[in-house]
């Protein structure tokens, strides 16, 4: 996608099921992003690897929704990426999952949503790299602020990726948004 505006309908497309906080993204040139957030925001790897290094353990998973389109084809998630013992939010995120390159043990590990998706691919050898459609920004609404633990109103940094297997294959697509940095 080399139209942002593309980027960004497809963004809120993703993010639809956080509700109004989805209408509310903007795209944003690279040079803008804070530092902290741009470092670990623009680079073609997966966010649980990036997050668990700048966190310095493993991150976990808390999946909020979850559902299968009526053709299992694919998974949607929104899940928060989180650190610690008392679970600190690192990462808030959409993600739409293409089952079908995946054979069916794996589909249902997905499912039971217990790790991260990038932990996942990689503990079972799938190699992958994030292609940047672009970067994001949005005021925390109500619930991106409840479940980042961030003021109503901060502002939150994400990305819009496609990631993508060694043969060329989409894997999924997902929505990045970092509560803190």
């Amino acid at each position: 996608m080399d139209d942002p505006g593309l980027a960004l309908a497809r963004a809120r497309a993703l993010t639809a099921g956080w509700g109004a906080g989805a209408r509310a993204l903007s795209a944003l040139p690279a040079a803008v992003v804070p530092a902290p957030y741009r470092t670990l925001l623009d680079h073609d790897r997966g966010m649980t690897a990036v997050l668990s290094e700048r966190w310095g353990e493993p991150v976990g998973v808390r999946v909020l929704r979850q559902w299968t389109e009526p053709d299992g084809t694919a998974l949607w998630r929104d899940i928060v990426l989180t650190v610690g013992p008392d679970a600190r939010p690192v990462e808030l995120a959409s993600i739409r999952i293409a089952l079908g390159g995946f054979p069916a043990a794996f589909a249902e590990q997905l499912r039971e949503g217990a790790e991260p998706f990038g932990r996942l691919l990689a503990r079972n050898g799938v190699a992958f790299s994030v292609e940047v459609l672009g970067l994001l920004t949005a005021p925390a609404d109500h619930v991106w602020a409840a479940e980042g633990r961030v003021s109503s109103g901060a502002t939150l940094y994400g990305r819009i990726g496609r990631l993508v297997r060694a043969d060329g294959w989409t894997i999924a697509e997902t929505v990045e948004l970092l509560p803190r940095a």
